[in-house]
């Protein structure tokens, strides 16, 4: 039986997803305590974390948005989808958000998709943006 949940999100979900495999592929590790907030959640598939995401303020009117997706969930696209959507969309009503940007790894196809999907726009290239030294766009979405 097909069983997907979705939680509020602790680093351990994060940890569990990046030892396990990601999309992203990163090749540097990083501290993910500081993702937790409370506009974060894990979704999960059998019990096993599969994505977590969340909103993080930068300043009133202002913020960032984060993802770790599990490497083998393309089988789960239209639950990853539809919920991270709904998530994202519901806080950034919440809070009143005017501006909610995220940033993509320049080789990383699946989030430019995904934050093409949710109607974001590249703004910019970030040379050299992140803790691995590659470089990064910058994705906006205007309210």
């Amino acid at each position: 039986m097909v069983n997907y949940t979705i939680k509020k999100f602790v680093s351990d979900h994060a940890d569990a997803i990046l030892t396990s495999g990601e999309k992203e592929n990163a090749s540097v590790s990083y501290d993910t305590k500081p993702l937790e907030c409370e506009d974060a959640w894990t979704g999960f598939y059998n019990g096993q974390p599969i994505v977590s995401g969340g909103i993080i303020e930068l300043w009133h009117g202002v913020a960032d948005i984060w993802l770790i997706i599990a490497d083998d969930s393309n089988k789960h696209k239209f639950f990853l989808i539809k919920n991270i959507k709904k998530h994202l969309e519901k806080t950034i009503a919440k809070r009143k958000y005017v501006r909610v940007q995220t940033t993509v790894r320049e080789d990383f196809l699946i989030g430019k998709r995904f934050a093409e999907v949710f109607g974001m726009k590249q703004e910019g290239l970030m040379e050299k943006y992140g803790l691995d030294g590659k470089n990064y766009f910058r994705y906006v979405r205007i309210y």
